[in-house]
Protein backbone atom coordinates (compact mmCIF):
# COMPACT_ATOMS: atom_id res chain seq x y z
CA UNK A 1 0.00 0.00 0.00
CA UNK A 2 0.93 3.58 -0.61
CA UNK A 3 1.25 5.92 2.61
CA UNK A 4 0.81 9.55 3.90
CA UNK A 5 4.85 9.07 4.57
CA UNK A 6 5.51 7.95 1.21
CA UNK A 7 4.20 10.92 -0.95
CA UNK A 8 5.10 13.18 1.87
CA UNK A 9 8.55 11.74 0.45
CA UNK A 10 7.78 11.65 -2.78
CA UNK A 11 6.94 15.56 -2.80
CA UNK A 12 9.88 16.59 -1.06
CA UNK A 13 12.09 14.51 -3.78
CA UNK A 14 10.05 16.77 -6.38
CA UNK A 15 9.73 19.85 -5.29
CA UNK A 16 13.81 20.83 -6.38
CA UNK A 17 12.10 20.02 -9.44
CA UNK A 18 8.83 20.58 -10.26
CA UNK A 19 6.71 23.79 -8.29
CA UNK A 20 3.41 23.87 -7.22
CA UNK A 21 0.69 23.59 -10.24
CA UNK A 22 -1.95 26.47 -9.61
CA UNK A 23 -5.43 26.08 -8.30
CA UNK A 24 -7.68 28.49 -9.54
CA UNK A 25 -11.23 29.78 -8.94
CA UNK A 26 -14.12 29.17 -11.33
CA UNK A 27 -17.03 31.09 -10.43
CA UNK A 28 -18.09 30.21 -14.46
CA UNK A 29 -18.35 26.54 -12.71
CA UNK A 30 -20.33 27.71 -9.48
CA UNK A 31 -19.47 29.13 -6.34
CA UNK A 32 -16.62 27.57 -4.27
CA UNK A 33 -15.51 25.42 -7.58
CA UNK A 34 -11.62 25.40 -8.27
CA UNK A 35 -9.93 23.77 -11.23
CA UNK A 36 -6.21 22.40 -10.47
CA UNK A 37 -4.30 22.90 -13.38
CA UNK A 38 -2.07 19.83 -14.05
CA UNK A 39 -1.92 20.98 -17.70
CA UNK A 40 0.77 23.85 -16.65
CA UNK A 41 3.10 20.95 -14.90
CA UNK A 42 5.91 19.82 -16.53
CA UNK A 43 4.90 17.87 -20.04
CA UNK A 44 1.71 19.75 -19.36
CA UNK A 45 0.17 16.49 -17.71
CA UNK A 46 0.42 15.25 -14.10
CA UNK A 47 2.09 12.17 -15.08
CA UNK A 48 5.11 14.03 -14.69
CA UNK A 49 4.90 13.60 -11.43
CA UNK A 50 4.82 9.69 -10.40
CA UNK A 51 7.16 9.09 -13.77
CA UNK A 52 9.96 11.78 -11.93
CA UNK A 53 9.23 10.45 -8.49
CA UNK A 54 9.80 6.68 -10.08
CA UNK A 55 12.66 7.42 -12.04
CA UNK A 56 14.50 9.50 -9.38
CA UNK A 57 14.06 6.35 -6.75
CA UNK A 58 15.86 3.93 -9.20
CA UNK A 59 19.29 2.74 -8.79
CA UNK A 60 21.92 3.51 -11.32
CA UNK A 61 22.02 -0.56 -12.16
CA UNK A 62 17.97 -0.38 -12.52
CA UNK A 63 18.75 3.07 -14.57
CA UNK A 64 21.49 1.17 -16.88
CA UNK A 65 19.19 -1.43 -18.56
CA UNK A 66 17.01 1.36 -19.81
CA UNK A 67 13.34 1.80 -19.46
CA UNK A 68 10.21 0.96 -21.02
CA UNK A 69 7.09 1.49 -20.57
CA UNK A 70 3.54 1.76 -22.18
CA UNK A 71 1.06 4.77 -22.74
CA UNK A 72 -1.77 6.47 -24.97
CA UNK A 73 0.22 9.88 -24.30
CA UNK A 74 0.94 11.37 -21.17
CA UNK A 75 2.46 8.96 -19.34
CA UNK A 76 5.27 8.54 -22.46
CA UNK A 77 6.19 11.95 -22.43
CA UNK A 78 6.70 11.85 -18.62
CA UNK A 79 8.88 8.75 -18.77
CA UNK A 80 10.87 10.23 -21.51
CA UNK A 81 12.03 13.68 -20.07
CA UNK A 82 12.88 11.84 -16.24
CA UNK A 83 14.88 9.52 -18.62
CA UNK A 84 16.73 11.91 -20.35
CA UNK A 85 16.85 14.40 -16.92
CA UNK A 86 18.72 11.40 -15.76
CA UNK A 87 20.41 10.15 -18.47
CA UNK A 88 18.55 6.72 -18.83
CA UNK A 89 17.34 5.37 -22.49
CA UNK A 90 13.75 4.95 -22.79
CA UNK A 91 11.68 2.72 -25.31
CA UNK A 92 7.90 3.92 -25.16
CA UNK A 93 5.01 1.59 -26.31
CA UNK A 94 1.98 3.83 -27.72
CA UNK A 95 -1.04 2.39 -29.18
CA UNK A 96 -0.47 3.45 -33.48
CA UNK A 97 -4.05 5.32 -32.61
CA UNK A 98 -2.09 7.80 -29.86
CA UNK A 99 -2.39 11.55 -31.42
CA UNK A 100 0.81 12.64 -32.64
CA UNK A 101 1.48 15.66 -29.92
CA UNK A 102 2.53 12.86 -27.74
CA UNK A 103 4.17 10.29 -29.81
CA UNK A 104 5.73 13.94 -30.85
CA UNK A 105 6.68 15.11 -26.91
CA UNK A 106 8.37 11.38 -26.61
CA UNK A 107 10.79 11.93 -29.01
CA UNK A 108 11.47 15.67 -28.23
CA UNK A 109 12.53 14.03 -24.76
CA UNK A 110 15.06 12.04 -26.60
CA UNK A 111 12.73 8.59 -26.11
CA UNK A 112 11.99 5.82 -28.57
CA UNK A 113 8.64 6.28 -29.23
CA UNK A 114 7.20 2.60 -30.54
CA UNK A 115 4.11 2.91 -31.72
CA UNK A 116 2.11 -0.84 -31.35
CA UNK A 117 -0.98 -2.29 -31.41
CA UNK A 118 -4.30 -0.22 -32.22
CA UNK A 119 -5.67 0.18 -28.45
CA UNK A 120 -3.38 0.54 -24.99
CA UNK A 121 -3.96 -3.06 -23.55
CA UNK A 122 -2.36 -4.76 -26.64
CA UNK A 123 0.35 -1.90 -26.94
CA UNK A 124 1.45 -2.60 -22.88
CA UNK A 125 1.40 -6.71 -23.23
CA UNK A 126 3.99 -5.90 -25.44
CA UNK A 127 5.76 -3.20 -23.45
CA UNK A 128 5.69 -6.56 -20.59
CA UNK A 129 6.86 -8.93 -22.96
CA UNK A 130 9.96 -6.23 -23.63
CA UNK A 131 10.90 -5.62 -20.37
CA UNK A 132 10.95 -9.44 -19.25
CA UNK A 133 13.66 -9.23 -21.77
CA UNK A 134 15.72 -7.08 -19.96
CA UNK A 135 14.26 -3.41 -19.54
CA UNK A 136 12.92 -1.65 -16.27
CA UNK A 137 9.19 -1.58 -16.31
CA UNK A 138 7.34 1.46 -15.12
CA UNK A 139 3.82 1.13 -15.20
CA UNK A 140 1.72 4.01 -15.68
CA UNK A 141 -0.85 3.52 -12.68
CA UNK A 142 0.56 -0.30 -10.91
CA UNK A 143 3.59 1.41 -9.31
CA UNK A 144 3.86 2.58 -5.67
CA UNK A 145 6.36 5.77 -6.57
CA UNK A 146 4.01 6.85 -9.40
CA UNK A 147 1.01 6.74 -7.42
CA UNK A 148 3.17 8.02 -4.37
CA UNK A 149 4.26 11.35 -7.00
CA UNK A 150 0.42 11.40 -8.25
CA UNK A 151 -0.78 12.20 -4.40
CA UNK A 152 1.66 15.36 -4.25
CA UNK A 153 -1.29 16.92 -6.29
CA UNK A 154 -3.55 15.87 -2.89
CA UNK A 155 -1.41 17.60 -0.58
CA UNK A 156 -1.10 20.99 -2.45
CA UNK A 157 -4.89 20.63 -2.68
CA UNK A 158 -5.26 21.26 0.78
CA UNK A 159 -2.43 23.46 1.72
CA UNK A 160 -4.01 25.92 -1.38
CA UNK A 161 -7.60 25.46 -0.39
CA UNK A 162 -7.47 23.98 3.41
CA UNK A 163 -11.62 24.21 3.29
CA UNK A 164 -12.26 21.94 0.72
CA UNK A 165 -14.49 19.75 0.69
CA UNK A 166 -14.63 17.35 -2.52
CA UNK A 167 -12.27 16.84 -5.20
CA UNK A 168 -12.37 14.91 -8.13
CA UNK A 169 -10.31 13.08 -10.43
CA UNK A 170 -10.20 11.61 -13.52
CA UNK A 171 -9.51 7.95 -13.78
CA UNK A 172 -7.94 5.83 -15.72
CA UNK A 173 -5.78 2.70 -14.10
CA UNK A 174 -6.28 4.38 -10.97
CA UNK A 175 -2.80 5.90 -10.58
CA UNK A 176 -3.78 9.49 -9.93
CA UNK A 177 -6.78 9.19 -7.77
CA UNK A 178 -5.14 6.13 -5.80
CA UNK A 179 -2.57 8.60 -4.87
CA UNK A 180 -4.68 11.86 -4.32
CA UNK A 181 -6.76 10.09 -2.75
CA UNK A 182 -4.73 8.41 -0.01
CA UNK A 183 -3.64 12.17 0.48
CA UNK A 184 -6.53 13.80 0.82
CA UNK A 185 -7.68 11.02 3.31
CA UNK A 186 -5.09 10.73 5.39
CA UNK A 187 -5.03 14.28 5.87
CA UNK A 188 -9.08 14.75 6.47
CA UNK A 189 -10.49 12.10 5.83
CA UNK A 190 -14.19 13.80 5.74
CA UNK A 191 -13.34 15.32 2.20
CA UNK A 192 -15.04 13.61 -0.37
CA UNK A 193 -13.08 12.00 -3.37
CA UNK A 194 -14.84 11.10 -6.09
CA UNK A 195 -13.48 9.05 -9.52
CA UNK A 196 -14.68 10.04 -13.08
CA UNK A 197 -14.31 7.64 -15.90
CA UNK A 198 -15.67 8.51 -19.65
CA UNK A 199 -18.29 6.52 -20.03
CA UNK A 200 -16.16 5.15 -23.27
CA UNK A 201 -13.74 3.80 -20.63
CA UNK A 202 -15.33 2.35 -17.56
CA UNK A 203 -12.78 -0.03 -15.91
CA UNK A 204 -12.45 1.36 -12.55
CA UNK A 205 -16.44 2.04 -12.70
CA UNK A 206 -17.09 -1.44 -13.26
CA UNK A 207 -14.59 -2.61 -10.59
CA UNK A 208 -15.93 0.00 -7.96
CA UNK A 209 -19.78 -0.64 -8.57
CA UNK A 210 -19.43 -4.11 -9.66
CA UNK A 211 -20.39 -3.13 -13.09
CA UNK A 212 -20.30 -4.73 -16.79
CA UNK A 213 -19.53 -1.65 -18.78
CA UNK A 214 -17.95 -2.01 -22.32
CA UNK A 215 -14.99 -0.77 -23.26
CA UNK A 216 -14.84 1.58 -26.39
CA UNK A 217 -11.51 2.86 -28.39
CA UNK A 218 -12.75 5.74 -30.48
CA UNK A 219 -12.83 8.23 -27.33
CA UNK A 220 -12.23 11.71 -26.85
CA UNK A 221 -10.94 10.93 -23.25
CA UNK A 222 -7.57 8.34 -25.47
CA UNK A 223 -5.42 9.18 -22.23
CA UNK A 224 -8.67 7.02 -20.08
CA UNK A 225 -8.63 4.54 -21.95
CA UNK A 226 -7.52 0.56 -21.16
CA UNK A 227 -8.10 -2.13 -18.71
CA UNK A 228 -6.46 -2.64 -15.19
CA UNK A 229 -4.27 -4.63 -14.77
CA UNK A 230 -5.25 -7.55 -12.54
CA UNK A 231 -3.54 -7.53 -8.69
CA UNK A 232 -2.92 -3.59 -9.58
CA UNK A 233 -2.54 -1.95 -6.17
CA UNK A 234 -4.48 1.01 -7.46
CA UNK A 235 -7.33 -1.47 -6.85
CA UNK A 236 -7.44 -1.98 -2.74
CA UNK A 237 -6.52 1.98 -2.41
CA UNK A 238 -9.56 2.59 -4.56
CA UNK A 239 -11.72 0.69 -2.87
CA UNK A 240 -10.71 2.05 0.66
CA UNK A 241 -10.48 5.62 0.17
CA UNK A 242 -13.20 6.55 -3.12
CA UNK A 243 -16.46 7.80 -2.05
CA UNK A 244 -18.17 7.35 -5.49
CA UNK A 245 -17.29 6.69 -9.38
CA UNK A 246 -19.37 8.65 -11.93
CA UNK A 247 -19.30 8.16 -15.89
CA UNK A 248 -19.53 11.43 -18.11
CA UNK A 249 -20.67 11.04 -21.81
CA UNK A 250 -18.50 12.14 -24.64
CA UNK A 251 -20.93 15.01 -25.55
CA UNK A 252 -20.22 16.35 -21.60
CA UNK A 253 -16.11 15.73 -22.51
CA UNK A 254 -16.08 17.50 -25.52
CA UNK A 255 -18.70 20.44 -24.19
CA UNK A 256 -16.10 20.79 -20.92
CA UNK A 257 -13.31 20.83 -23.70
CA UNK A 258 -15.17 24.08 -25.25
CA UNK A 259 -15.79 25.10 -21.43
CA UNK A 260 -11.98 25.41 -21.08
CA UNK A 261 -10.63 26.95 -23.89
CA UNK A 262 -13.46 29.13 -24.25
CA UNK A 263 -13.87 30.73 -20.76
CA UNK A 264 -10.03 29.85 -19.19
CA UNK A 265 -8.02 30.22 -22.24
CA UNK A 266 -6.34 27.00 -22.26
CA UNK A 267 -6.38 23.59 -24.43
CA UNK A 268 -7.02 20.67 -22.19
CA UNK A 269 -7.99 16.99 -23.54
CA UNK A 270 -10.73 14.53 -23.25
CA UNK A 271 -9.20 12.98 -20.11
CA UNK A 272 -8.35 16.15 -18.95
CA UNK A 273 -11.23 17.41 -19.07
CA UNK A 274 -13.30 14.88 -17.41
CA UNK A 275 -13.80 16.13 -13.93
CA UNK A 276 -15.05 19.33 -15.33
CA UNK A 277 -17.56 17.24 -17.39
CA UNK A 278 -18.85 15.65 -14.53
CA UNK A 279 -19.49 19.28 -12.80
CA UNK A 280 -21.33 20.40 -15.66
CA UNK A 281 -23.27 17.06 -15.88
CA UNK A 282 -24.76 18.41 -12.45
CA UNK A 283 -24.80 14.99 -11.10
CA UNK A 284 -23.10 16.13 -7.58
CA UNK A 285 -25.12 18.59 -5.05
CA UNK A 286 -25.00 22.26 -5.28
CA UNK A 287 -24.40 21.78 -1.28
CA UNK A 288 -21.75 24.48 -0.67
CA UNK A 289 -18.80 22.60 -0.38
CA UNK A 290 -15.67 24.02 -1.57
CA UNK A 291 -14.54 21.67 -4.30
CA UNK A 292 -11.42 21.15 -6.44
CA UNK A 293 -11.40 19.70 -10.13
CA UNK A 294 -8.42 18.17 -11.05
CA UNK A 295 -7.68 19.40 -14.92
CA UNK A 296 -5.00 16.45 -15.31
CA UNK A 297 -3.64 17.08 -18.92
CA UNK A 298 -3.57 19.49 -22.08
CA UNK A 299 -1.50 17.58 -24.43
CA UNK A 300 -4.60 17.60 -27.55
CA UNK A 301 -3.94 17.27 -30.92
CA UNK A 302 -4.93 20.78 -32.71
CA UNK A 303 -7.00 18.46 -35.56
CA UNK A 304 -9.19 17.24 -32.35
CA UNK A 305 -9.48 20.49 -30.75
CA UNK A 306 -10.81 22.28 -33.37
CA UNK A 307 -13.52 19.41 -34.41
CA UNK A 308 -14.45 20.08 -30.92
CA UNK A 309 -14.78 23.65 -31.12
CA UNK A 310 -16.58 23.42 -34.12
Amino acid sequence: MVTLGDIIRAGRRLAPRLPPTPLVAAPELGDKIWLKLENANKTHSFKIRGALNAVLSLSPEERSRGIIAASSGNHAGAVAYAAQLTGAAAQILMPKTTPMKKVDNVRRYGAEAVLFGDNYDLAEAEALRRAREGGTWISPYNDAKVIAGAGTIGVEILRQLPDVGRVLVPVSGGGLIAGVAAAVKELDPGIEVIGVNARSAPAMYNFFHRANLPQVWDTLADALSGEIEDGSITLPLCRRYLDDMILVSEERIAAAMRFMQETRGCAVEGGGAAAVAALMRDVLPRDGKATALVVSGGNVDLSVLRRVLS
